[in-house]
């Protein structure tokens, strides 16, 4: 079992277990960071669908009118269908009114004066004329319709009113630039007779195109696709920064390795170097007194190399009288070739030190 386990338990088989680790948790933590993008960039692409504003008319002199501010509820170049709503009651004068007017204005943001600091003036975007009336009906027909929704009318139900829905603009569209987009609004009616209105309400739906129209209304579909997406392009980086960072820890660690190994080298010649014999003789000691007994040692051996040549030489040529009487002059006496050898041992000693 331990030569069967041993492969499982070896140093790259814990590395390649840590990686996969690394490498599903780091898939994971993409999988959050990828949905928390999609989100972001849904909500910045896709704006608000529908902005109401409610008018609060002014009656008097003239014509009621009313204003409201839009705020930033609006972008530009994006396609809005804009409506007017009139709640508006069915007193005999509405009725005898017959066909009046809505007149519509998108004003720009004010703009603000250098000097005083306050708002000086707006421009006007856009403007929209449209007819509204009524629906007529006989008095039979108003008769009969009355009597049929009085127990409504009585408890509270429902009430004698008619809301009227005017469409104003039809997919207006805004230039880019925060000057273009409408930040206000003016809504007046026209009538020979003087309105009766409960509310006015001006509506905006946004009509999407291409691919806001397919993140709306394929929310989910567009959630897996895209959030994949972000995904795939987190992990590609993550792992080329990965492959780039592993790259640079193993050029330094090369480094490192070359660097002990060169100092484990120089340490092996400094101990070889202190011991008294040489392992080749191209091997250089340290230690000066070491190589001055070394050079001292080597020219004794050749100075001795030489005499020895030299006795050779002398025997070749034949013996004469006086090496008969070396050699008989017994074993306790040295020859003279040995006694100069000793003498030239001393005196280079004595040189040296």
């Amino acid at each position: 079992m331990a030569e069967t386990l041993r492969p499982l338990l070896s140093k790259q088989a814990q590395k390649a277990y840590l990686g996969t680790l690394l490498f599903i948790f780091t898939a994971i933590c993409m999988v959050f960071i990828s949905s928390g993008a999609y989100a972001v960039f849904y909500y910045k692409f896709i704006p608000q669908v529908g902005l109401e504003r409610i008018v609060h008319l002014q009656f008097g002199d003239g014509h009621p009118w009313g204003a409201a501010s839009l705020d930033s509820g609006l972008i530009s170049l994006q396609k809005y269908d804009v409506q007017v709503e009139l709640e508006l009651p069915r007193t005999p004068s509405n009725v005898a009114a017959g066909n009046f007017m809505l007149d519509l204005s998108l004003y720009s943001s004010p703009s603000t004066s250098a000097e005083t600091g306050l708002n000086t003036s707006t421009s006007l975007l856009s403007q929209s004329r449209r007819p509204a009336i009524l629906t007529y009906a006989s008095p039979l027909v108003d008769t009969a319709s009355k009597l049929v929704l009085m127990p409504f009318y009585v408890s509270g139900w429902n009430r004698e009113a008619e809301k009227l829905q005017v469409n104003m603009f039809e997919k207006v569209q805004f230039p880019r630039g925060r000057r273009n987009v409408p930040s206000s609004l003016r809504l007046e009616i026209h009538s020979a007779e003087k309105m009766q209105v409960y509310r006015a309400r001006v509506m905006f739906k946004a009509t999407f195109t291409g691919l806001r129209w397919t993140m709306y209304n394929w929310r989910l579909t567009s959630f897996v696709i895209f959030g994949f997406m972000f995904w795939s392009v987190s992990m590609v980086t993550g792992g080329m920064v990965w492959a780039a960072l592993a790259i640079l820890f193993h050029r330094s660690n090369g480094e490192e390795k070359d660097i002990v190994k060169t100092e484990n080298d120089s340490e092996t010649i400094v101990k070889s170097e202190d011991t008294d014999e040489l392992s080749s003789p191209f091997d250089i000691p340290s230690d000066p007194a070491y190589t001055r007994r070394l050079k001292i040692k080597r020219e004794i051996d050749m100075e001795e190399e030489g005499d020895y040549m030299n006795e050779d030489t002398d025997e070749d040529r034949g013996a004469g009288p006086s090496d008969v009487s070396r050699t008989g002059s017994g074993s306790g006496l040295e020859s003279a070739p040995a006694r100069g050898v000793q003498r030239r041992r001393s005196h280079i000693f004595r040189e040296h030190t």
